[in-house]
């Protein structure tokens, strides 16, 4: 079997998409709901449209629009990925903006909560060792 020979062939996109969502990446996925989701995600752009200039991943306006680089050269890919935003928009996940802040506050409380259980504690009894004597 050689890929030289599917040179030209269309491709097959039930294929492509049962690879990925079933076989490669869903065998990981144990919610059904999540298997699901997943399964729609690889139907909509595991398909001829992802090669037409027009089509993006995102389907609302935004400062940026995830698509596929044109182009067959490494630098051009890599010029593209260096404009990728360092951090993504929850609308890309098909989330509300304010996810983004839930998300950072949640994160924001668990740093704090961690910082402030590595402080040292007040023993109150005065005759015992510091924290900083028992680490030492």
């Amino acid at each position: 079997f050689s890929l030289s020979v599917m040179v030209g062939l269309p491709v097959s996109w039930i294929t492509v998409q049962y690879m990925v969502a079933e076989a490669q990446y869903g065998g990981r996925i144990t919610d059904d709901l999540d298997r699901e989701l997943f399964n729609t995600y690889t139907a909509k752009w595991f398909c001829d449209d992802i090669f037409k200039p027009t089509f993006t991943f995102n389907n609302y306006q935004a400062d940026y629009n995830y698509k596929i680089p044109e182009g067959l050269e490494i630098q051009q890919f890599r010029d593209a990925i260096d404009t990728i935003p360092p951090v993504d928009s929850p609308l890309i996940f098909g989330l509300h903006p304010n996810a983004d802040l839930t998300y950072r506050l949640k994160e924001a409380s668990e740093m704090i909560a961690t910082i402030i259980e590595t402080q040292p504690k007040d023993s109150g009894g005065g005759g015992g060792k510091s924290m900083d004597e028992i680490v030492k």
